[in-house]
């Protein structure tokens, strides 16, 4: 019986990310498709942005030896890793990159979809696996040699390794998850994707290549450890100077310069791009998805005929309540990732190096401000490596944060100050006077985008009812309505340029719905404003539509009415041709 319902269910189009998929209608707005909507946009996503980065502290954990010898509690050398974990280590590091390029060419859509998912989802446990026994082996003799009163530390290298086999986990199970989707058959064998959030991968590629190979040419320049090196670049992109660490010669501060001023452009471009591309990753669906669970519930409360302006305007008010929500809603979820990042770093830093809680959050705070007072910075080789990896979260996750408010709380906080600012000046405004040239602009300037229709199209809507309705001459009612349809596209055409998402009154979609000769259900399901649509592109093409069919049938009357002649010259040809022939 289910199977016979979703077969008979209406079909419409959702374009996504380019690629065009035919839906059953209870399939697009159930719940069920929604959960596996988000997870097959937001699980590529996590792993594009996840991907990256773990090769990056790959690239340090092979890098850096793991174990710090220390004398008298300060740094002294290295402890050399052995030739096992050195060439085990850099397995892990050709599956981590054989895994991302797998995933960056199924983004591209140069290799399958199966066949890349198969390899970066194998390449990552691969990885997370081989660095996992390195971990565990090397606690384990490193553990021998304290016991044995040797004074050892572990370096970034080994907790880079740490942070590295956990993304490295994450990227594999978020994948597998989206294989699971595609399996079951939520949605096709493709990442569903905006060409933009496509792009994510390369602009966090980008960023990533620029702290490494910082930190391989401040290694060599400043005697820097590999893993201090890209500490200090992370730190000189991020603003934060805490001074720590600082060029010490003139050519390592020569080169900070280029450094710090592209790096800050390329940061600042994924971070930027990071709350559109994520955020919004799914929100379309879900806005739909709320539309049609606020207008079923009103479909059982609407009584009356579905075709008047009450249901129209209700239908309007149903899309401003999911706009509201899926704004507040964002704001809400990008409030509860933040804090909940912020509470946890503070918690980890505060651990690594001994702080108090308060210090720790502290701490995150100031960093995040990019004040840099330098009173307490990380010092230890497990809270840089943490560092590292808490920066590239937390800074696009306040960035969100502040976007969301700025359409929400800012926004009210602006209107609030412009409704003060009017009434306080209202009696100074009211004294000002406008020269006349001043008040003369063009029709086109002086049309608000979502005002109805001009007052002359409203008088050649009258002219053509006037037509229809006491008309008696066919030729003037063709006339009329040629007359009508263009000026309706002459209309929207404009509308087109000055306000491409504008929304039409119910007076001009009821006037649309005459000239087309349709009648719109406004709540049912075949509703032209159920789903967000580009109006004016919308009634450009019906009119237009209507313009062409309305000519092709004048053509066709034009043809049938002119054959009696052609025929009667045809019959006098013929008869005039005998009398010759006779």
């Amino acid at each position: 019986m289910n199977d016979q319902r979703r077969t008979e269910a209406s079909k419409v189009k959702l374009s996504v990310g380019g690629q065009s998929q035919e839906l059953a209608d209870d399939d697009i707005f159930s719940f069920i498709y929604l959960e596996w909507y988000t997870l097959s946009s937001s699980c590529p996503l996590m792993a594009a942005a996840l991907g990256p980065v773990s090769n990056l502290f790959s690239i340090t954990a092979l890098a850096e030896p793991w174990v710090i010898e220390l004398s008298h509690g300060q740094y002294d050398r290295f402890y050399p890793d052995g030739a096992k974990t050195i060439a085990l280590n850099a397995v892990s590091l050709a599956f981590g990159i054989l895994a991302n390029m797998a995933l960056l060419a199924n983004f591209t859509g140069r290799v399958k979809y199966s066949l890349s998912q198969a390899i970066s989802i194998t390449s990552f446990y691969i990885a997370s696996v081989l660095l996992l026994a390195l971990i565990g082996n090397e606690y384990r003799v490193y553990s021998s040699l304290v016991r044995d009163g040797l004074n050892l530390q572990f370096s970034q290298g080994y907790w880079s390794a740490v942070i590295t086999a956990v993304l490295y986990f994450l990227c594999g199970l978020v994948l597998t998850w989206n294989l699971v989707g595609h399996l079951r058959g939520h949605y096709p064998a493709s990442f569903i994707l905006t060409s933009s959030q496509r792009s994510l991968m390369l602009q966090i590629l980008f960023i990533t290549i620029w702290l490494a190979g910082g930190g391989g040419l401040f290694a060599g320049i400043q005697d820097y450890s590999y893993g201090d090196a890209v500490y200090f670049c992370d730190v000189t992109i991020l603003t934060v100077g805490f001074g720590d660490l600082q060029p010490t010669n003139d050519l390592s501060r020569a080169l900070v310069l280029p450094y710090a001023l592209i790096g800050i452009f390329i940061f600042g471009f994924v971070v930027v791009n990071v709350h559109s591309l994520v955020l919004v990753s799914s929100r379309e669906q879900q806005s739909l998805h709320h539309v049609e669970r606020l207008r079923v519930r009103n479909l059982r409360r609407v009584q009356t005929e579905r075709t008047d302006e009450n249901s129209f305007n209700l239908m309007r008010k149903i899309h401003k309540s999911a706009k509201k929500r899926d704004v507040l809603a964002t704001l809400i979820l990008s409030t509860i990732l933040f804090v909940i990042f912020w509470l946890f770093s503070a918690f980890v830093f505060s651990k690594i190096e001994g702080w108090s809680y308060f210090i720790g959050f502290y701490f995150c705070a100031t960093t995040l401000l990019t004040i840099g007072y330098g009173q307490f910075v990380p010092s230890l080789p497990g809270s840089k490596a943490f560092f590292v990896l808490w920066s590239l979260i937390a800074v696009p996750l306040m960035t969100m944060l502040i976007i969301s408010m700025g359409d929400t709380v800012i926004a009210a906080i602006v209107n609030f100050v412009q409704k003060l600012g009017d009434v306080m000046l209202k009696n100074i405004s009211s004294n000002l006077t406008t020269e006349p040239s001043q008040q003369m602009t063009t029709d086109l300037e002086s049309q608000k985008p979502d005002e109805p229709l001009s007052d002359a199209r409203n008088n050649e809507m009258q002219n053509f009812r006037a037509y229809i309705n006491y008309g008696n001459d066919q030729d003037n009612e063709q006339i009329a309505k040629e007359v009508h349809l263009v000026d309706a596209i002459q209309i929207i055409v404009r509308d087109l340029h000055v306000n491409p998402r504008k929304k039409y009154s119910y007076k001009e979609w009821n006037m649309l719905a005459k000239t087309v000769d349709r009648q719109f259900n406004w709540l049912g399901t075949d509703s032209p404003i159920r789903v967000p649509v580009d109006e004016p592109a919308l009634f450009l093409r019906l009119y237009w539509n209507s313009l062409k069919d309305h000519l092709t049938n004048k053509y066709m009357q034009m043809e049938k009415s002119q054959q009696p002649d052609v025929d009667m010259f045809k019959s006098s040809a013929e008869t005039s041709k005998i009398n010759k022939t006779g």
